[in-house]
């Protein structure tokens, strides 16, 4: 009896440290969530294979630790970065070390940190903690996972995430709970709205040289600069939206009218992700814009297209909002002179 007491108290002792680490956590998960004012809600859910580690032993006499797995979860997306999850897992029944075919299943809720690798690509990972039921027992825990995200169509993302609960607890066994799953997301107000494509104005500078009739009359002719926004792309991707692509049209028809005029045309990007990495979508967004002025007639001799990554930035990059202004690109006709008709 004086030994059972004994364990029994350092059973308590331990479970009262887990909670402790894991209020610590959750606290710190909910301050995250509390800062941002412009916070995206996500729900998901996920379907796959489940496995126990360290629940059966020797003694055990008929073990069955692997089963399948479904679970559904809700976050934040307070930075591109950076988002808040909590989410229920029905990890499955087993018959183990003090289960008979019972059901584990967990509460958790952890920080999600994104870190893109394409425009469609990114690589994510969770620490935070779990209230897991494990048969009749019931036990705090820490919970890791990673995974893959791969953006599919307009608001919704595929995941494939490997997620692990370690501490699973009864009076027999500690276990670990493990899952492979594929799961899908839907986000809402993910879908930028189009930025509004600045209304191209004709300025109109007359210079006229030496009002006599033998003279012609030359004028300067140049347009103010055409901005696009992220919003003017699809969706996490480089290529230029059908809609803002048709709003060219007017550029197009005032280089139809003065072939002398070129089309300076620069991309630039936020500070978000690798520098290298915004480079390239900064020079593949010039290059989809001159491609589409190229196929509705415009001569490429007359284009010049570049990318300068996070260079010249328009607005702060420690904002949402800074870093949508600087997701841009500028397309500029250069002053040229015309001469007027007599």
């Amino acid at each position: 009896m004086e030994m059972s007491t004994e364990a029994n108290s350092k059973q308590i002792d331990f479970e009262e440290s887990v909670m402790k680490k894991l209020a610590a956590v959750i606290s710190a998960s909910l301050l995250l969530a509390s800062a941002p004012s412009m916070a995206e809600l996500y729900v998901g859910g996920k379907v796959g294979k489940s496995w126990l580690e360290d629940a059966c032993t020797t003694a055990t006499a008929n073990c069955d630790d692997e089963a399948s797995t479904a679970g559904a979860f809700v976050g934040y997306e307070m930075w591109d970065f950076l988002s808040i999850e909590g989410g229920y897992d029905y990890l499955g029944k087993f018959t183990a070390d003090g289960l008979n075919d019972d059901k584990v299943e967990a509460f958790t809720l952890a920080p999600k940190v994104n870190l893109p690798i394409t425009d469609d690509i990114s690589l994510y990972g969770k620490v935070g903690g779990a209230y897991v039921k494990y048969g009749s027992e019931e036990d705090y825990s820490y919970l890791g996972a990673a995974g893959i995200e791969f953006d599919s169509h307009e608001n919704v993302t595929v995941r494939v995430e490997y997620q692990t609960i370690t501490d699973a607890n009864n009076e027999q066994v500690r276990a670990m709970g493990n899952s492979a799953t594929l799961g899908f997301v839907y986000k809402f107000g993910s879908n930028e709205e189009a930025a509004p494509v600045a209304v191209i104005e004709e300025e109109m500078v007359e210079e006229v040289v030496e009002e006599t009739p033998a003279e012609p009359v030359v004028e300067t002719k140049t347009f103010e600069t055409q901005q696009l926004g992220s919003g003017n792309f699809k969706l996490n991707s480089t290529e230029l939206n059908e809609e803002s692509a048709a709003q060219l049209d007017e550029l197009v028809e005032f280089l139809n009218t003065y072939p002398q005029a070129n089309v300076e045309i620069v991309g630039y990007t936020d500070t978000s992700g690798a520098a290298e990495y915004n480079q390239v979508v900064s020079e593949k967004r010039a290059e989809s814009v001159a491609h589409t002025l190229e196929e509705k007639g415009i001569d490429a001799s007359r284009i010049t297209a570049r990318g300068e990554g996070e260079n010249n930035p328009i607005a702060s990059n420690d904002t949402r909002e800074g870093r949508e202004q600087n997701r841009r690109v500028e397309v500029t006709v250069p002053a040229f002179e015309y001469q007027v008709a007599q």
